[in-house]
């Protein structure tokens, strides 16, 4: 028996395991030299708020396909977004930090991408988990 993934429902919810621990632990995601400032600690938790919020969002409703849909495609704009600010972030942070963070979102943007586009050439897919 093959199990189909939800691509979607799977980063949905690994979207609010990122958000919980955002919000809890800040720092561990920090650099060692910008752990100590609390203002990066606050920043990386209102990043952890958003994907607790647009994760959580996405799961509750992944039994309505249209809401479902939603849902994902904010979580999608947003990496988008996150995508857009660190390739335009090269001078401000340099080469090197510019990479780092398109790095880290880039997977989540083509994951979000690929689980919409999946949904949409399947008219009876609805989000559920097996």
């Amino acid at each position: 028996m093959i199990a189909r993934v939800d691509v979607s429902l799977l980063l949905a919810s690994a979207r609010i395991g990122v958000g919980v621990l955002l919000i809890a632990a800040p720092t561990v995601v920090l650099p060692r030299e910008d752990a100590g400032n609390g203002t990066n600690a606050v920043l990386m938790r209102t990043v952890g708020v958003r994907d607790l919020v647009l994760g959580g969002g996405a799961v509750w409703t992944r039994g309505r396909r249209d809401e479902f849909r939603r849902w994902a495609a904010a979580g999608l704009a947003s990496d988008t977004g996150d995508l857009l600010v660190g390739i335009c972030s090269a001078r401000l942070i340099g080469r090197s930090g510019a990479i780092k963070a398109v790095a880290v979102v880039a997977p989540w943007v083509a994951a979000g991408a690929a689980g919409l586009v999946r949904g949409r050439h399947r008219p009876d897919a609805v989000p559920r988990t097996r």
